[in-house]
Formats: structure tokens, sequence, C-alpha cells
């Protein structure tokens, strides 16, 4: 059962500090596996990824991040955050979410994935299958992008100027929404399946931490932590029939981590707790999913304590324990998640 709740103080979210929000694009390229053109059918060499860097300016800009901005620098590089957005979605959809991450002193880096992006879906041919179907090779393809961001950070490449000194390679996490979810849960928690192992190609130490928002286990895999599995945060809404609750409590359940939380948000639906559409659970996942990586990346008492003892919040609750919260079983897929271009 999960343990008791206690209400916490009405101010929850973390005030975020005058730093601003830079914006960088790079492309990486692995040449060693391929890409189904969902198009045209075809094969192609190489999975493109192209990625957003955003990270702490000087000043804030009260209009978002800034392209091309100066970063601040700090010495041995910032807590990094790598970000897998959903299906049919970029990581700008989340801007809000991962500008509150970089306002409170994170580097966030999130890929657009090759054939779940916006432009790739569009063009897909049924006849060729789902491009959600490339979700299996997502896993990798973070694994992937961690490597190359890694290596620009220390300048052992010479592409992506832009993350020169930025990342401290000993404060890594990991987080996604939904598909991203799923990709972030299988290269983490994967034991069979799509993904095992993978997580295992990074060093030890590296992944600190992992937030599933509105994820799910992917189905042939099996699931569990095994050495050296990060600490797991699981955000999901008791009310989303896309990723209905059962599919976030399976895959809490399904991992025996002791340092594990569950976000349990009332009322709000798939996509607007991180798009800030739904500003009252918006705020309370930007609280809960910044305190998670300052307690797991940067260690600050400040947030063990809003974690251990505030579990309670405006239209949300957080239980810890080996056991997810009890919540609504719902009917799944709602309509709009099996249409040809679902937002998951």
């Amino acid at each position: 059962s999960s343990p008791p709740t206690a209400t916490v103080p009405p101010t929850t979210t973390v005030p975020p500090d005058p730093r601003g929000v830079g914006l960088a694009r790079c492309t990486f390229v692995d040449p060693s596996r391929a890409t189904k053109d969902y198009a045209t059918g075809q094969m192609l060499p190489g999975r493109t990824l192209r990625i957003e860097i955003r990270y702490p300016t000087a000043a804030a800009v009260p209009t978002g991040a800034r392209p091309d901005a100066a970063p601040l620098g700090q010495a041995g590089g910032y807590p990094t955050i790598f970000f897998a957005p959903g299906y049919d979605v970029t990581p700008d959809n989340y801007a809000r979410l991962l500008d509150a991450w970089v306002h409170n002193g994170f580097v966030v880096v999130a890929p657009t994935f090759p054939d779940t992006n916006p432009t790739a879906v569009a063009a897909a041919n049924p006849a060729y299958g789902q491009p959600e179907d490339d979700l299996v090779n997502q896993p990798a393809d973070l694994v992937f992008v961690v490597h190359a961001a890694l290596s620009a950070s220390r300048g052992t490449t010479t592409g992506c100027a832009a993350l020169h000194g930025l990342l401290d390679p000993s404060e890594l996490g990991l987080a996604g929404q939904s598909d991203g979810g799923d990709t972030v849960a299988l290269l983490a928690y994967g034991q069979t399946g799509p993904g095992a192992g993978l997580g295992n190609t990074l060093p030890i130490g590296e992944i600190r931490a992992a937030a599933v928002l509105s994820g799910s286990e992917w189905y042939p895999a099996t699931y569990g932590a095994g050495p050296g599995a990060p600490p797991l945060l699981v955000v999901q809404s008791a009310t989303d029939s896309c990723n209905p609750p059962q599919q976030s409590v399976a895959l809490y359940d399904a991992i025996g981590e002791q340092d594990k939380w569950f976000l349990a948000l009332h009322g709000a639906d798939h996509l607007g707790p991180y798009d800030g559409d739904e500003s009252s659970a918006f705020t309370d996942v930007v609280s809960v999913t910044t305190r998670f990586f300052q307690r797991e990346l940067v260690g600050g008492s400040a947030s063990i304590a809003a974690l251990t003892a505030g579990r309670t919040l405006p239209g949300a609750t957080v239980p810890t324990g080996p056991s997810a919260p009890s919540l609504p079983v719902l009917p799944f897929p709602k309509p709009a998640c099996a249409a040809p271009n679902p937002i998951r």
C-alpha cells in the first residue's frame, strides 16, 4: 500500500533563477544503423538525429529561448537531462517544460527521432507499416545521442560546438513523454526485447535518474531494475485514456527499484501537463520533476525534503514505495490515439 500523504505548503513551484535559456541545434548521424522510410518502404543508410540543446544564459529573456545566446559558463559543466519526445511531436512541443528545467540549472538535450516526428508521420504511407513501430530503434538512438553529446562536450569531436564544455558527465538523467517515455523505460529498465542491455553500453554512473512521463511498457519486452538501474519517477494522470493509468502502474510495479516515485495527476489529459496547456497539472509536473532531478543528479537537501515529506500537491499526489497508487482502469485507446496521426 502507498504511504500516508502529507500536505505541502501552497507554494510548490521551484522558483526560477535569473538565468535565461539559450537554444542551439545540431545534427548527429549514426552510420551503423539504417532507417526505414515509411513513405516509400525503403531502408535508408544511417540514422539522422537532429537535436535541440537548451542551456542557461546570463540573463532572462521574457520571450523564451534565445537562439545562439552565449552560455553561462559553469566549471565542470551542467547536470544534463536527455529528453525523448512523444509520437508525432518534436521537442518544441515541450518548450515550456524544458525551459523550466534550464531555468533551474540544467542543460536539456532533446533529439527529434527519424521516423516518429510530425514530418515523417505525415509523409508515411500505411502500405509500408506504421511509423510508431520504429520506437524499437529509439533506445539505441538515445544511447547514440548521449555518447555523441558527451564527446562534443569534451571536445573530442569537431561537430556541435554549442555543446563544448556544457555537460557534467557525472550528472546525467533521462526523461521522455508518451512514446518518448516508453523509449526511456526500454533503455533504463528493459530486461528482454528491444532495448535490453543497451543501458549497459553507457558507462556506469552516467545515467543517475529516469523520468517516464505518461509512458508504458512496450510488449513483448520485460522490465526490471538490473544492477546500476537509475532511480525512477513515473508521472501519470488518472484521466489520461490515451495512455491509460494502468499502463504506467504496470511499468512502475515491474521495476524493483527502491528509489522510485509516482506523481499521480488528477483530472489532466495526455499532453497538457507537459506542454503547459493545463496550468495546474503543468505546475505540479515542473515542481516534482525539477526536484526529482535536483535530488538525484545534484543531491540538493531541499529537493529530498520536498519529495519525502511533501507528498500532496494541488491536484496531485506523490507516493513512493514498491507499488503504484490505485488509479482507474480506462479503455485503450481513445479515438484520438487511434487516429492516423495521434499525439502520444
